[in-house]
């Protein structure tokens, strides 16, 4: 995150919020200096004094990364004796932290507990009805068992806090001053919290409209600035006309142009490649390319961001590997993917781990452990994993009753199980879940051989990571790995709420939306005919959105950026006006 530098004109335009004592608005495109300058404010606040010295000024973001790189910059814009009074975290972490301590206040039962993306996959998957109110369903269970979703946060949270004012009051006196990054991505329930506490607290609302790719998520808005400005009149700072990640590049001016589909004929730090076949060798070499020319400048951050998972995950396994024709090295590369297929794999993992030798009923339970799989790693249950759950389910019952069951998944299960008990129980972690995950991998069928894959890109089961630590210590008290799929379940969970997203390599692969919030030396955007940053038959909508991912994705860079289509199929963002850039 780069800090402006003295400048009298920027000092004038941020004045305004520095001196504000209401809610102010900041809008600026990437690299304005929006975080910073609200940091800087933040100081001011605590030097002043809070009110209390309980108080605290509330720094909210949506993507752990920014948080992170938050909390880190703040080493530099507040006194070492201050820092304790800026609290930053995610907008789901705050509205959790309301809704755990007072969940009771709408009914349910004390002790509220979050079901993980793979248990309301489930929940999901045993409403038969179509025309169920799924959101009136999930209502349902969290006043009866406590148990809460993700989406669910904020509203309940701000349900909590409108329905009482002196429980308001005890959080607005403690958060005086609140800071709301990326603003502009705040779903309705966010927004309507937002509202609630800004009724006694100082709200600082941060983004840029030019910036919002979320526009998929259910209760996001394209007004959200105007709501802000009609709901509290707030002082406005633009700082649209600095750039501090990319100061004298072409870099945000390619962004803007991307915007408005009107291109100039260069743009010195931006590239736009064509692919052959296969797409994946040119950017390769690209990349091989870029990483000398990073190294020779003295090392950096690079960034391979596709449209889509599936994408980055091909991505991530070409550049892993080595290829022979031609010969290219197979490099240390990080990916961030959101994989609930990984997840609900690390899961059925642990439950192969728990499975005891001399357990009568392990293939059953391995079978509903598949089911349980098929059932919450996605989403959107198909007819397909349906059948096939319920059909393994009903293996699994058969299995409990005694009788045979010679079909192949089953088949293929047992294998697993056998391989699991006779190898993966040497009490070394790590050795074992990789044992298990090989099992999984050599498996000749389609339910069990994804796995693999999936749970390798999580890079979740480390050495010394909290799952390995937590099954060391289960090993070492029982002599087994009693309980791993509850350990594992809630270290994903953790890992859901709270963890930080940022890598710890210098090279990395994540979509457009995953870069959100971050920067990065270099940045390469690669996309294929059948993964484009443009769907083939858009509307109007379409092409907006894929308008703003582009924008978002080239001003990831701070040095570069390298743009490669396909040669075949060349993205209509880019060919529109930009034939003659191609080179």
């Amino acid at each position: 995150m780069a800090a402006p530098q003295p400048d009298e004109d920027y000092e004038l335009a941020i004045e305004p919020l520095l001196t504000a004592t209401g809610h102010v608005m900041v809008t600026g495109s990437a690299g304005c200096g929006k975080t910073t300058v609200a940091l800087r404010k933040a100081a001011l606040a605590i030097t002043d004094g809070l009110g209390s010295r309980h108080s605290r000024v509330l720094f909210l973001s949506f993507a752990n990364a920014t948080v992170d790189r938050v909390a880190e910059h703040a080493t530099s814009q507040l006194a070492k004796d201050h820092r304790s009074q800026l609290e930053v975290g995610t907008y789901h972490s705050f509205a959790w932290s309301i809704l755990r301590s007072h969940g009771y206040l709408l009914g349910a039962p004390r002790g509220v507990k979050i079901m993980s993306q793979a248990e309301q996959n489930a929940f999901r998957s045993h409403i038969q009805d179509p025309d169920a109110d799924i959101r009136a369903e999930f209502r349902r269970q969290f006043e009866t068992l406590g148990h809460v979703g993700f989406d669910d946060f904020a509203g309940l949270a701000n349900e909590i806090l409108a329905g009482s004012p002196s429980l308001l009051s005890a959080y607005t006196s403690a958060y005086p001053v609140i800071v709301l990054d990326e603003f502009q991505d705040t779903t309705d329930d966010q927004w309507a919290l937002v509202r609630t506490l800004g009724q006694h607290s100082q709200l600082i609302a941060l983004g840029d409209p030019d910036q919002r790719i979320y526009d998929f998520v259910d209760g996001a808005s394209e007004a959200r600035f105007e709501d802000f400005a009609a709901a509290f009149a707030p002082r406005q700072v633009d700082l649209s006309a600095w750039n501090w990640r990319s100061p004298g590049s072409s870099i945000t001016r390619f962004g803007r142009d991307v915007l408005r589909g009107d291109f100039e004929n260069s743009y010195e730090e931006v590239a736009v490649l064509t692919s052959g076949f296969p797409p994946l060798l040119t950017l390769k070499t690209t990349l091989l390319t870029t990483l000398k020319r990073v190294t020779a400048a003295g090392g950096g951050t690079v960034a391979i961001l596709t449209p889509t998972n599936a994408l980055s995950a091909r991505v991530y396994e070409y550049i892993s590997e080595a290829q022979e024709n031609p010969k290219l090295p197979g490099l240390r590369i990080e990916i961030h993917a959101t994989k609930e297929e990984g997840y609900a794999a690390l899961i059925f993992i642990g439950t192969l781990l728990e499975i005891g030798a001399t357990d009568p009923d392990r293939y059953a339970v391995a079978c509903e452990a598949l089911a349980h799989y098929l059932r919450t790693k996605s989403t959107k249950l198909g007819s397909t994993a349906r059948s096939l759950a319920d059909r393994l389910a009903g293996y699994a019952a058969k299995l409990q009753a005694g009788s045979p069951v010679n079909v192949k998944i089953v088949n293929a299960i047992r294998a697993v199980v056998d391989g699991s008990i006779e190898n993966a129980r040497t009490g070394h972690v790590y050795g074992d879940y990789l044992t298990v995950v090989s099992l999984l991998a050599s498996s000749g069928t389609t339910e069990l051989k994804p796995m693999a894959a999936n749970v390798r890109m999580l890079n979740l089961v480390t050495r010394g990571s909290d799952i390995e630590t937590s099954l060391a210590a289960s090993w070492r008290v029982n002599g087994t790995y009693v309980n791993a799929r509850e350990i594992i379940r809630d270290a994903v969970l953790q890992y859901q709420l709270t963890s930080s997203k940022r890598s710890n390599r210098d090279l990395i692969v994540m979509t457009v939306h995953r870069a959100k919030g971050r920067e990065f030396d270099e940045v390469i955007v690669y996309e294929e005919r059948y993964d484009p940053l443009l769907k083939l038959t858009p509307t109007q909508k379409d092409l907006g959105s894929a308008r703003y991912a582009l924008n978002v994705a080239v001003t990831r860079a701070r040095k570069r950026v390298t743009i490669i289509t396909p040669q075949n199929a060349p993205s209509p963002l880019l060919t529109l006006k930009l034939d003659h850039v191609l080179r």
